[in-house]
């Protein structure tokens, strides 16, 4: 199976020790698709995942990851912008992970635009059946306009994760589970009675990629597992 990884800078992964702005690609030996809500492509490598193809915008950022990590084989790093990804042909993953790059991307001028693009880039690189997980700090409200284009013919699964550390209240009466997919009406928004308990929470979204024999409403919803997170 061969996976993408879509995060943000590699420059940042080579200051402060996280990866926010990477994409990488992963060639997985492993038969099943994993979800990794925070990861580091050292800690896949870690993990027996082979062949991952580190990609960021800045050219600079690439040669220094490259002579960071220089000693493990696995990694490659190549530079390449997310807005146009015809190096790899359509249909070659099973699965892309984004963590933040569509965040950076409506920050910038022209934001539709380069949403659209990229977003266009992952549904054509998606096989059939492919995932592509968003974890952004972007609500239904200013995403879903976004990721619920008929073109992409995506079913998508909403996630709310609090942040790490994140307790209820004394005294709060919830108890969803935060593994569990959160409801969204037919227009893809949160339900008017939904109590978002920590503001500071990342919003998950897993879209499948459905084929054209499929209905959208097939694909059943299924709770994120626990060691994943």
């Amino acid at each position: 199976m061969v996976h993408l990884l879509i995060e943000s800078c590699l420059t940042c992964q080579l200051l402060w020790g996280f990866s926010l702005n990477s994409l990488c690609i992963w060639r997985f030996t492993k038969g099943d698709i994993l979800f990794y809500i925070v990861v580091m492509s050292e800690d896949m490598v870690k993990d027996g995942y082979e062949d991952i193809m580190n990609i960021d915008i800045s050219s600079v950022a690439i040669e220094m990851m490259k002579r960071k990590y220089e000693y493990i084989p696995q990694l490659k790093y190549m530079q390449m912008d997310v807005r146009d990804m015809s190096f790899f042909p359509d249909e070659s993953f099973d699965s892309v992970i984004d963590k933040g790059t569509l965040d950076s991307l409506m920050c910038g001028n022209d934001a539709p635009i380069s949403a659209a693009q990229m977003l266009g880039e992952v549904s054509r690189l998606l096989k059939p059946r492919g995932i592509y997980m968003l974890i952004t700090y972007g609500d239904p409200t200013v995403r879903m306009l976004h990721l619920s284009r008929p073109v992409y013919n995506w079913k998508i699964i909403l996630f709310i994760i609090p942040r790490p550390g994140f307790e209820r209240p004394a005294g709060s009466s919830s108890s969803r589970s935060f593994l569990e997919p959160v409801p969204i009406t037919e227009k893809g928004l949160l339900p008017a009675d939904f109590v978002l308990e920590d503001p500071d929470s990342h919003f998950v979204y897993v879209c499948k990629k459905m084929d054209e024999t499929e209905e959208l409403q097939s694909i059943p919803d299924h709770p994120l597992m626990a060691d994943v997170l």
